[in-house]
């Protein structure tokens, strides 16, 4: 699960195509975002959820630095560089929580360090 789930993000960043990752979504799946109150679920969220997630940035770049894996969830560092739509430059971590089987996701969740966006959006550094 865990390699299907990094080339998905992977092809995310570098095509905007959220369709590899969709097909890996079960039809039940609970996604959530660290700034979102309320997660969003099955696949027509995951679209949503992953639309969203690739349109805040021009370029984006992720790398997958560790990871531990369970039975049937795994957490994933991760630090992704690139553009803002705006075109300004940023790096930021966090880590991914997934959960699921060999076959579907069932769950995802995504901590990060949102001070990359806070910064460039509130003009301090």
């Amino acid at each position: 699960m865990t390699e299907r789930f990094t080339a998905a993000l992977h092809t995310i960043d570098s095509d905007r195509d959220v369709a590899p990752m969709l097909e890996l979504t079960g039809d039940d799946a609970e996604l959530m975002k660290l700034d979102e109150r309320n997660g969003t679920s099955g696949k027509d969220g995951a679209r949503t959820f992953w639309e969203d997630y690739r349109n805040v940035f021009g370029e984006l770049e992720t790398t997958f630095t560790s990871s531990v894996i369970g039975e049937r969830s795994a957490a994933l560092e991760w630090t992704s560089t690139g553009t803002l739509r705006s075109g300004s430059a940023f790096t930021y971590r966090g880590v991914t929580v997934i959960e699921g089987d060999e076959d579907r996701l069932t769950g995802v969740r995504t901590y990060y360090d949102s001070a990359a966006f806070v910064q460039k959006a509130g003009g301090t550094a």
